[in-house]
């Protein structure tokens, strides 16, 4: 017998879940526009949805900031007069702030947690993303004892898997695809690209069957995501072979064959129905083909094409003004916070394309900073961006994080490592308790130590990754390399901790031991 609620996929991360007439709406995106610089679209496609269909929302809950979750143009015309909005309770304001400018008048801010009742034996419970710079949450919801967690984009370490076990989900929802700009916009070529991808989708699929089996989910829906990219630079990156945006139908029998629990697909317009004993019971509206992708994908582009060449035309155009502008907003930029700017430790080039163009040279080393519209040397990082999105910069209609995550540039490194305090900076400038947060992280994370083993050495080392904070005590460990569970960072712990993959900073190694000498080396 059906357990008497249902949940209407929308597609991506959004849903509708309706119990008792209640009705929670999660993460709706939904607008013709897509997201990021109208690069990245819904797929499936999802255009064909009723949006006044949403509108009956008694609660409206948006994980986090990113656009293919937090639809500002379709929120903007959402009707406000019933509806009450639940977000986490984040370290930064922004967010609230943004969600009242569009004039929502009831919005729940919950702790890390805390319990929050929508009705008779429906509740919610939030989790936010714990480095807590991260503006990023999940939510579980409780229906009369069924227990549906909502993870989408948010990391979930494997220090809390147990809590959740513990809830005993139902109904796990969780991102499984790829979400970043890496290495789409960097200068390598496509064997390069491909290998880097290929470790890159590997890792991504190893941390959702972690998940899946790690909170013991009986049924698993993988979602929030991926995107597709309509344009033809992009096009080919819709494609598992050419970019870590894998699809739903293209890791489904890998991930079933990992898993302890049962896993669904669902289309756009699907309605999920729970029946007493867990069983999940799907009714389909509408059949995506996914053998038909790329054909699907060309119809899809035609539909989009206006809109996105509107966009393009439309954006406010450069001029001689803008060169000097831009200097003025890295150097803002690069003055927000001293000591990360220390740790970004590099020469960073910016060239602008277009009529109003040039370089800017960023020199962050010997604790200065100077910036200068020439240099002799070659840069440690390289930004190659058009000059009509550097204006959308400057004037602030459009965030950095928005910028990179629309693949709107191209990159260059040497060496060839991720500069994690650059970037930091470059998301985080705006935000002073986001940077301030961030800085004591990296401050922290040396603070406390744990004991590691090789083999019959056995290391002691700072016990949070230098990156992220991520708890190193649940790192795998072979042939010598500390392998970070969250964004496999990797560090030598026979080469004093130098960091082989991910980034540009070394893990603290305090002692060395070996088991026959039992002496500090």
């Amino acid at each position: 017998m059906d357990f008497p609620f249902s949940l209407y996929f929308i597609g991506h991360a959004g849903f509708m879940l309706e119990y008792n007439n209640l009705k929670l709406l999660c993460d709706p995106w939904v607008s013709d526009s897509g997201a990021f610089l109208h690069s990245w679209h819904q797929f499936p496609p999802n255009d064909f949805i009723d949006k006044t269909k949403l509108y009956d929302a008694d609660y409206l809950y948006v994980s986090h900031m990113h656009c293919d979750h937090f639809d500002k143009e379709f929120l903007r015309i959402f009707p406000k007069e019933k509806v009450t909005l639940i977000i986490a309770d984040f370290l930064s304001d922004t967010f609230y702030h943004e969600l009242t400018k569009l004039g929502f008048p009831r919005i729940i801010t919950l702790q890390d947690w805390e319990k929050y009742t929508l009705g008779e034996n429906f509740s919610v419970m939030m989790f936010k993303d714990q480095s807590l710079y991260k503006i990023d949450s999940l939510v579980l919801i409780d229906i009369a004892g069924k227990k549906i967690l909502n993870k989408n984009d948010c990391h979930l370490s494997e220090v809390y898997f147990e809590k959740f076990r513990e809830q005993k989900i139902d109904l796990l929802l969780a991102q499984f695809s790829g979400a970043m700009w890496y290495p789409a916009v960097y200068d390598y070529d496509d064997i390069r690209k491909n290998i880097f991808s290929a470790k890159i989708k590997k890792n991504l699929l190893d941390s959702f069957v972690a998940l899946a089996n790690g909170v013991a989910a009986k049924n698993i829906i993988h979602y929030a995501g991926p995107p597709c990219f309509l344009e033809e630079q992009f096009f080919k990156f819709n494609f598992q072979e050419q970019g870590i945006f894998h699809d739903q139908q293209d890791v489904f029998q890998r991930i079933q064959e990992q898993i302890n629990g049962k896993l669904h697909l669902l289309h756009p317009s699907d309605t999920i129905k729970l029946t007493q004993d867990g069983t999940v019971n799907i009714t389909r509206e509408r059949n995506v083909d996914f053998s038909r992708k790329k054909e699907l994908l060309h119809q899809y582009q035609q539909r989009r094409k206006p809109i996105i060449e509107s966009y393009l035309r439309n954006l406010k155009p450069a001029d001689e003004k803008t060169m000097a502008t831009f200097e003025n907003h890295l150097a803002e930029i690069f003055s927000s916070n001293r000591y990360i700017k220390d740790k970004v430790n590099a020469l960073i080039r910016f060239t602008v394309t277009g009529k109003h163009g040039g370089d800017i040279f960023v020199d962050t080393r010997y604790h200065n900073l100077t910036i200068s519209r020439s240099s002799t040397e070659n840069a440690h990082y390289s930004f190659t961006l058009q000059d009509t999105i550097v204006q959308v910069l400057v004037d602030g209609t459009e965030r950095w994080e928005d910028l990179l995550l629309s693949m709107r540039f191209q990159a260059k490194r040497n060496p060839d490592l991720y500069n994690w305090p650059l970037f930091a900076l470059l998301l985080f400038s705006k935000e002073p308790k986001l940077l301030a947060r961030i800085e004591q992280m990296m401050r922290d994370n040396e603070k406390e130590k744990i004991m590691v083993r090789d083999g019959t050495t056995q290391y002691e080392i700072q016990r949070f990754c230098p990156h992220a904070g991520e708890d190193l005590r649940n790192a795998i460990i072979k042939n010598g390399r500390l392998v970070c569970p969250r964004h496999q960072w990797t560090f030598d712990l026979r080469s004093k901790g130098e960091c082989v993959f991910g980034g540009n900073m070394p893990l603290k190694i305090y002692a060395e031991f070996n088991d026959e000498e039992e002496g500090q080396i």
